[in-house]
Protein backbone atom coordinates (compact mmCIF):
# COMPACT_ATOMS: atom_id res chain seq x y z
CA UNK A 1 0.00 0.00 0.00
CA UNK A 2 1.78 3.53 -0.89
CA UNK A 3 2.07 6.58 1.73
CA UNK A 4 -1.03 8.00 -0.34
CA UNK A 5 -3.48 4.68 -0.21
CA UNK A 6 -2.52 4.76 4.01
CA UNK A 7 -3.73 8.74 4.26
CA UNK A 8 -7.03 8.05 2.20
CA UNK A 9 -7.69 4.99 4.79
CA UNK A 10 -6.81 6.59 7.66
CA UNK A 11 -8.54 10.16 6.47
CA UNK A 12 -12.40 7.78 6.26
CA UNK A 13 -12.96 7.35 9.58
CA UNK A 14 -12.94 10.95 10.54
CA UNK A 15 -14.98 12.05 7.60
CA UNK A 16 -17.68 9.96 8.45
CA UNK A 17 -17.74 11.50 11.84
CA UNK A 18 -17.80 14.76 10.28
CA UNK A 19 -20.40 14.19 8.21
CA UNK A 20 -22.17 12.22 10.93
CA UNK A 21 -22.22 15.58 13.39
CA UNK A 22 -22.88 17.75 10.68
CA UNK A 23 -26.25 15.24 9.98
CA UNK A 24 -27.02 15.19 13.50
CA UNK A 25 -26.70 19.47 13.76
CA UNK A 26 -28.60 19.89 10.81
CA UNK A 27 -31.62 17.07 12.32
CA UNK A 28 -31.49 19.11 15.56
CA UNK A 29 -31.57 22.26 13.92
CA UNK A 30 -34.65 21.20 11.58
CA UNK A 31 -36.57 19.65 14.50
CA UNK A 32 -35.70 23.28 16.61
CA UNK A 33 -37.46 25.20 13.95
CA UNK A 34 -40.16 23.05 13.77
CA UNK A 35 -40.90 23.01 17.66
CA UNK A 36 -40.43 27.00 17.46
CA UNK A 37 -43.10 27.13 14.41
CA UNK A 38 -45.27 25.30 16.59
CA UNK A 39 -45.23 26.97 19.32
CA UNK A 40 -45.67 30.22 17.78
CA UNK A 41 -48.67 28.75 15.98
CA UNK A 42 -50.13 27.38 19.35
CA UNK A 43 -49.42 30.97 20.60
CA UNK A 44 -51.84 32.76 17.73
CA UNK A 45 -54.26 30.14 17.66
CA UNK A 46 -55.02 30.71 21.45
CA UNK A 47 -54.86 34.68 20.84
CA UNK A 48 -57.55 34.29 18.60
CA UNK A 49 -59.32 32.16 20.37
CA UNK A 50 -58.89 34.51 23.20
CA UNK A 51 -60.21 37.39 21.29
CA UNK A 52 -63.27 35.26 19.67
CA UNK A 53 -64.48 34.59 23.18
CA UNK A 54 -64.56 38.24 23.85
CA UNK A 55 -66.87 38.64 21.23
CA UNK A 56 -69.21 35.79 21.87
CA UNK A 57 -69.77 37.64 25.06
CA UNK A 58 -67.42 35.77 27.24
CA UNK A 59 -65.62 38.64 28.72
CA UNK A 60 -67.80 41.74 29.63
CA UNK A 61 -66.40 45.13 29.46
CA UNK A 62 -65.89 47.45 32.19
CA UNK A 63 -68.23 49.88 33.24
CA UNK A 64 -67.38 53.59 33.19
CA UNK A 65 -65.95 55.04 36.70
CA UNK A 66 -68.53 57.34 37.19
CA UNK A 67 -71.48 55.12 36.65
CA UNK A 68 -70.44 52.20 38.56
CA UNK A 69 -72.10 53.60 41.47
CA UNK A 70 -74.96 54.12 39.78
CA UNK A 71 -75.34 50.90 37.87
CA UNK A 72 -75.37 49.18 41.06
CA UNK A 73 -78.27 51.51 42.97
CA UNK A 74 -80.34 50.82 39.93
CA UNK A 75 -79.43 47.62 37.85
CA UNK A 76 -81.90 49.27 35.08
CA UNK A 77 -80.00 52.14 34.14
CA UNK A 78 -79.04 52.17 30.57
CA UNK A 79 -76.84 55.29 30.12
CA UNK A 80 -76.81 59.59 30.35
CA UNK A 81 -77.92 62.10 28.72
CA UNK A 82 -76.53 65.21 28.60
CA UNK A 83 -77.64 68.11 26.14
CA UNK A 84 -75.60 71.67 26.54
CA UNK A 85 -77.97 74.83 27.17
CA UNK A 86 -80.89 72.97 28.48
CA UNK A 87 -81.77 71.25 31.97
CA UNK A 88 -81.53 67.73 29.94
CA UNK A 89 -78.98 66.11 32.01
CA UNK A 90 -80.88 62.54 33.55
CA UNK A 91 -79.86 58.74 33.45
CA UNK A 92 -81.68 56.90 31.19
CA UNK A 93 -83.49 53.77 31.88
CA UNK A 94 -83.83 50.51 29.60
CA UNK A 95 -86.85 47.72 31.23
CA UNK A 96 -87.60 45.21 28.28
CA UNK A 97 -89.61 43.26 30.20
CA UNK A 98 -91.71 46.46 32.01
CA UNK A 99 -91.09 48.69 28.99
CA UNK A 100 -92.92 52.15 30.59
CA UNK A 101 -92.42 51.37 34.00
CA UNK A 102 -90.30 55.11 34.01
CA UNK A 103 -92.95 56.89 32.51
CA UNK A 104 -94.19 57.50 36.47
CA UNK A 105 -91.59 55.92 38.50
CA UNK A 106 -88.26 57.49 39.59
CA UNK A 107 -84.52 56.38 39.72
CA UNK A 108 -85.24 54.99 43.06
CA UNK A 109 -88.09 52.82 41.22
CA UNK A 110 -90.58 55.10 43.57
CA UNK A 111 -93.64 56.78 42.28
CA UNK A 112 -93.10 60.08 39.93
CA UNK A 113 -94.99 61.76 37.97
CA UNK A 114 -91.99 62.90 36.19
CA UNK A 115 -90.54 59.48 35.90
CA UNK A 116 -86.88 59.46 34.08
CA UNK A 117 -86.09 59.16 30.48
CA UNK A 118 -86.12 55.36 29.36
CA UNK A 119 -85.22 53.71 25.84
CA UNK A 120 -88.28 51.86 24.29
CA UNK A 121 -88.59 48.65 25.55
CA UNK A 122 -88.02 47.18 21.83
CA UNK A 123 -84.60 48.48 21.51
CA UNK A 124 -81.19 46.92 22.44
CA UNK A 125 -79.12 48.46 24.88
CA UNK A 126 -75.71 46.06 25.18
CA UNK A 127 -74.61 46.63 22.58
CA UNK A 128 -77.02 49.77 21.46
CA UNK A 129 -79.09 49.06 18.00
CA UNK A 130 -79.03 50.99 14.90
CA UNK A 131 -81.78 53.49 16.51
CA UNK A 132 -82.37 53.68 19.53
CA UNK A 133 -85.46 55.67 20.90
CA UNK A 134 -85.51 57.53 23.87
CA UNK A 135 -88.48 58.99 25.78
CA UNK A 136 -88.97 61.57 28.51
CA UNK A 137 -91.63 63.79 29.33
CA UNK A 138 -92.43 67.53 29.19
CA UNK A 139 -92.75 68.61 32.44
CA UNK A 140 -94.54 72.10 33.21
CA UNK A 141 -91.25 73.40 35.52
CA UNK A 142 -89.08 72.61 32.61
CA UNK A 143 -87.92 69.42 33.69
CA UNK A 144 -87.16 66.08 31.64
CA UNK A 145 -87.34 66.42 28.16
CA UNK A 146 -89.38 69.42 27.95
CA UNK A 147 -86.36 71.61 26.87
CA UNK A 148 -85.80 69.34 23.44
CA UNK A 149 -88.90 72.09 22.03
CA UNK A 150 -85.90 74.71 21.90
CA UNK A 151 -84.68 73.08 18.82
CA UNK A 152 -88.07 74.31 17.58
CA UNK A 153 -85.73 77.74 16.36
CA UNK A 154 -82.77 77.10 14.50
CA UNK A 155 -81.12 79.47 15.90
CA UNK A 156 -80.45 77.36 18.65
CA UNK A 157 -79.98 73.77 16.92
CA UNK A 158 -77.16 76.46 15.48
CA UNK A 159 -75.57 76.87 18.48
CA UNK A 160 -75.98 73.04 20.49
CA UNK A 161 -76.61 70.90 17.56
CA UNK A 162 -74.52 68.10 19.60
CA UNK A 163 -76.21 65.15 21.92
CA UNK A 164 -73.60 63.39 24.68
CA UNK A 165 -75.39 60.15 25.22
CA UNK A 166 -73.57 57.61 27.00
CA UNK A 167 -73.90 54.08 27.98
CA UNK A 168 -72.08 52.35 30.86
CA UNK A 169 -69.33 51.41 29.06
CA UNK A 170 -68.40 54.17 26.71
CA UNK A 171 -69.15 58.16 25.84
CA UNK A 172 -70.65 59.55 22.79
CA UNK A 173 -71.34 62.59 21.11
CA UNK A 174 -74.37 62.54 18.57
CA UNK A 175 -74.86 65.20 15.78
CA UNK A 176 -78.82 66.38 15.41
CA UNK A 177 -79.67 65.66 11.74
CA UNK A 178 -83.65 66.29 11.82
CA UNK A 179 -85.74 68.10 13.93
CA UNK A 180 -89.81 67.81 14.10
CA UNK A 181 -93.70 67.20 15.07
CA UNK A 182 -95.17 64.43 14.91
CA UNK A 183 -98.94 62.71 16.23
CA UNK A 184 -99.69 59.69 17.72
CA UNK A 185 -102.00 58.33 14.80
CA UNK A 186 -104.85 55.61 14.85
CA UNK A 187 -103.14 52.07 14.39
CA UNK A 188 -105.49 52.00 11.19
CA UNK A 189 -103.66 55.27 10.12
CA UNK A 190 -101.29 54.30 6.99
CA UNK A 191 -98.86 57.31 7.91
CA UNK A 192 -95.25 57.14 8.61
CA UNK A 193 -94.82 55.87 12.31
CA UNK A 194 -91.12 57.19 13.16
CA UNK A 195 -91.54 54.71 16.66
CA UNK A 196 -91.64 51.76 14.74
CA UNK A 197 -88.37 52.36 13.07
CA UNK A 198 -86.38 50.45 15.86
CA UNK A 199 -84.12 48.17 14.29
CA UNK A 200 -82.71 50.46 10.72
CA UNK A 201 -79.96 48.48 9.71
CA UNK A 202 -81.86 47.24 5.65
CA UNK A 203 -80.08 49.71 3.46
CA UNK A 204 -83.51 50.48 2.16
CA UNK A 205 -85.68 50.57 5.10
CA UNK A 206 -82.88 53.17 6.34
CA UNK A 207 -83.10 55.47 3.35
CA UNK A 208 -86.68 55.25 3.72
CA UNK A 209 -86.85 56.44 6.95
CA UNK A 210 -84.09 59.14 6.58
CA UNK A 211 -85.95 60.49 3.79
CA UNK A 212 -89.22 60.41 5.89
CA UNK A 213 -87.53 62.76 9.02
CA UNK A 214 -86.07 64.54 6.44
CA UNK A 215 -89.17 65.72 4.99
CA UNK A 216 -91.11 66.29 8.15
CA UNK A 217 -88.04 68.34 9.61
CA UNK A 218 -88.18 71.79 10.47
CA UNK A 219 -85.11 73.04 9.28
CA UNK A 220 -82.42 71.18 7.23
CA UNK A 221 -79.78 70.42 9.38
CA UNK A 222 -76.77 70.04 6.50
CA UNK A 223 -75.94 66.65 8.21
CA UNK A 224 -74.91 63.63 6.00
CA UNK A 225 -76.44 60.45 6.96
CA UNK A 226 -75.46 57.22 5.40
CA UNK A 227 -76.55 53.58 6.16
CA UNK A 228 -74.40 51.97 8.82
CA UNK A 229 -74.74 55.24 11.20
CA UNK A 230 -75.93 54.80 14.97
CA UNK A 231 -79.16 56.89 15.84
CA UNK A 232 -80.92 58.20 18.50
CA UNK A 233 -84.47 59.65 18.60
CA UNK A 234 -85.43 61.96 20.93
CA UNK A 235 -89.30 62.18 21.67
CA UNK A 236 -91.07 64.16 24.34
CA UNK A 237 -95.08 65.44 24.28
CA UNK A 238 -95.79 68.52 22.50
CA UNK A 239 -98.38 70.47 23.43
CA UNK A 240 -99.43 72.29 19.62
CA UNK A 241 -101.87 69.70 18.93
CA UNK A 242 -104.02 66.83 20.85
CA UNK A 243 -101.33 64.31 21.03
CA UNK A 244 -98.88 65.56 19.94
CA UNK A 245 -95.00 64.85 19.82
CA UNK A 246 -92.00 66.79 19.30
CA UNK A 247 -88.90 64.69 18.23
CA UNK A 248 -84.79 64.82 17.86
CA UNK A 249 -83.09 62.89 15.52
CA UNK A 250 -79.09 62.54 15.89
CA UNK A 251 -76.51 60.14 14.26
CA UNK A 252 -73.36 59.03 16.46
CA UNK A 253 -70.37 60.84 15.77
CA UNK A 254 -68.02 58.80 17.91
Amino acid sequence: MTEKSKFHVALCPHLHRILLICFIAVFVFSVSMLMLDYAQGAREENALKELASKVAGGQEPDLLAQYQALSRQNPGMAGWIRIDGTSINYPVMHTPNDGDFYLDHGFDKEAAKSGVPFIDARCAVNPLGTNTIIYGHNMKNGTMFADLEKYSDEAFYAAHPTIHFDTLYAQHEYEIIAVFESQVPRKKDMVFKYYDYVNVDDAEVFNEYIRSIQALSLYDTGTKVSCGDTLITLVTCAYYTENGRFVVVARKKW
